[in-house]
């Protein structure tokens, strides 16, 4: 049986970056961070705007909807707060946030770095998940 729940989550950037996302050009390649290469989503709206005030100045957001059962069909890797936080630490200590990479499609854990606030983040590291990101199964559209 096909299920047709959404799931939905957030990218705050600037501007710029904004509008190429929202035609299609998402490039695992162009990020980094506390979990390594890769396009990071979060699901809570509101961080995603802080996000994009406080590392660009913007408050472009753009949102990604696609139906959860799409999602579940990639290889994903699922980190706890823990494993999150010491994956980070690792990271960090190799100088490797613009280089590391899990060997998954998607890192889906916690955000471990800033404030103490929840939101789970999808780390997004593979060519095929990228190509996905960019068709027509994935919503995009700026908030």
């Amino acid at each position: 049986m096909i299920s047709f729940d959404n799931l939905i989550t957030y990218h705050g950037t600037s501007e710029s970056v904004a509008d190429d996302l929202v035609v299609g050009n998402v490039q695992i390649s162009r990020g980094g961070g506390e979990l390594g290469k890769g396009f990071y989503l979060g699901t809570q709206l509101h961080v995603a705007k802080a996000w994009a005030k406080q590392m660009h100045n913007s408050q472009a957001v753009v949102e990604f909807c696609t139906f959860e059962e799409r999602f579940f069909e990639f290889d994903i890797r699922v980190l706890d707060y823990e494993q999150a936080h010491t994956a980070r630490d690792e990271i960090r200590a190799k100088q490797a946030t613009r280089t590391f990479t899990f060997g998954n499609d998607v890192v889906w854990s916690p955000i471990v770095g800033g404030p103490e606030i929840y939101c789970d983040q999808h780390k997004w590291e593979s060519h095929h998940g990228e190509g996905f990101l960019n068709s027509a199964f994935v919503m995009r559209r700026k908030r």
